[in-house]
């Protein structure tokens, strides 16, 4: 409930049903185990999005990718490709906020994780989004045995494992113990997805087109480095609100 209802129901006494799950879910976080996946939501930008063990929780830090996106998104309808969704949280929140500005994209939600496509089909069930959910090892779903694409995007958009395999073990506990590896570790240098994904980008983007990646806040030059070696212009960064590196955007 809002802190309004609560501040007026406080004299009201719990159930018995109530005030057990209560203390099961106490006595569950006093063991670091993830608020979001107690209550089984958290908030993104404007909408609530489930969240589900096995799927990494979204960020407040990672809105900043679709308000990037959002900035440089054209005045047409897009092909749009959210990589390494996740919850689907970003893909879905930026189609639900074009969709306010009346534009129609066609937006693709891509993971590998079979919990993960489960989660992210069901939070564009409850947020009415109709993006389409992919169940793929990256680009493979998305091309023919030849390598040549299905379709080509207008933008792609990823916040991919990015954490260096060393630093996992210093995370808070609540991520370590927690949220799925597979979403955090980005191997020995922790750049190895932005290198696959740059790489093939070309292949899957239309001229002009746009990537979006959120970052580590030390990996700005390395990234930018990336982007340039495969022929993307235009690089910028953005800081979020602790004024560390979070966004990069390029256009090939």
């Amino acid at each position: 409930m809002e802190p309004s209802e609560l501040y007026a129901r406080l004299q009201e006494e719990l159930d018995d049903v109530t005030a057990m799950r209560y203390l099961r879910a106490i006595k569950k976080r006093a063991t670091h185990y993830p608020l979001q996946y107690i209550t089984g939501f958290t908030y993104f930008l404007e909408y609530e999005f489930l969240c589900r063990e096995n799927v990494l929780i979204p960020r407040y830090d990672t809105e900043n990718v679709v308000f990037r996106a959002l900035e440089m998104s054209p005045d047409r309808n897009m092909k749009v490709l959210d990589m390494c969704t996740g919850s689907g949280c970003i893909g879905i929140s930026f189609q639900l906020m074009r969709r306010d500005d009346e534009y129609d994209d066609e937006v693709y939600l891509v993971d590998v994780s079979d919990d993960a496509v489960s989660l992210a089909c069901d939070n564009a069930d409850s947020l009415n989004s109709d993006v389409r959910v992919v169940k793929s090892d990256l680009f493979d779903a998305l091309q023919d045995e030849n390598g040549n694409p299905h379709i080509k995007f207008d933008m792609i958009m990823c916040n991919p494992p990015y954490i260096r395999t060393k630093d996992i073990y210093n995370l808070m506990k609540d991520v370590r113990d927690f949220e799925p590896r597979l979403a955090l570790d980005g191997s020995s240098d922790g750049l190895e997805f932005y290198r696959i994904i740059t790489k093939e980008a070309s292949r899957f983007l239309n001229e002009n087109g746009i990537i979006v990646y959120e970052i580590g806040c030390e990996q700005y030059l390395d990234v930018r480095d990336i982007l340039k070696e495969n022929g993307f212009q235009d690089i910028h960064r953005l800081m979020d609100m602790s004024g560390l590196d979070r966004v990069v955007s390029a256009v090939l």
